[in-house]
């Protein structure tokens, strides 16, 4: 019976140790003006990776509502391949759904009804990784579109986030439009910029 015990508890603690999560909250401003929030929450077990990626933010003018999207994203990686990804948007009316499913050798994506195929190293638009770094093409979670990219390293920069110094490295990712991303040592997202159409600001920082 005692053996038995302790093999239980070696395998719990074996599982424990190897499974981890990290959750991540950002508050959106414009121009310095609270809109919205973002949230990513990471699980991995083993070789296994879930993603839960969450964005809703509301642009009002005089209190009345000009812009609104929401948006959320399921990930789920194994041996650092995308292997399944499910997203929804709402962008201001304009409705999306995206779903891609893992066929060797490659990805089927399904975008609003329309399949088409991709390379299986692609990296979608997520950020909550920096490998997308090294990829010349991304997959837009939104549309499901395959984007060019090219990145411009913008060295270590330290940012101040609630009274600490942080030390990061800052990338400007070039596509449709650009936009600037800053990850700690450990490869966390810590802030996002990028000018919206209109011309405003709009930065993600840790709550």
């Amino acid at each position: 019976m005692r053996i038995m015990i302790g093999i239980f508890w070696l395998l719990l603690i074996n599982g424990v140790a190897q499974a981890a999560t990290d959750s991540m909250r950002f508050a959106i401003t414009r121009n310095g003006d609270p809109i919205g929030t973002h949230s990513i929450d990471i699980n991995r077990a083993g070789q296994e990776t879930s993603v839960s990626i969450a964005t809703d933010l509301t642009v009002k003018v005089l209190f009345v509502t000009a812009y609104r999207f929401q948006h959320t994203d399921n990930e789920r990686w194994l041996n650092g391949h995308l292997v399944a990804l499910n997203s929804t948007t709402n962008n201001n009316g304009a409705h999306h759904t995206v779903t891609v499913t893992a066929k060797p050798p490659g990805l089927d994506i399904t975008a609003d009804g329309k399949v088409s195929r991709a390379d299986q190293n692609i990296m979608p638009t997520s950020l909550w990784s920096p490998q997308f770094l090294q990829r010349p093409i991304m997959l837009d979670t939104q549309n499901g579109q395959l984007m060019p990219v090219s990145v411009v390293d913008d060295g270590e920069e330290a940012l101040t986030i609630k009274t600490q110094t942080v030390k990061t490295h800052h990338y400007t990712i070039k596509s449709s439009f650009s936009q600037d991303v800053w990850y700690d040592d450990q490869s966390r997202l810590v802030q996002a910029r990028f000018v919206a159409s209109d011309g405003s600001v709009i930065m993600y920082q840790p709550l």
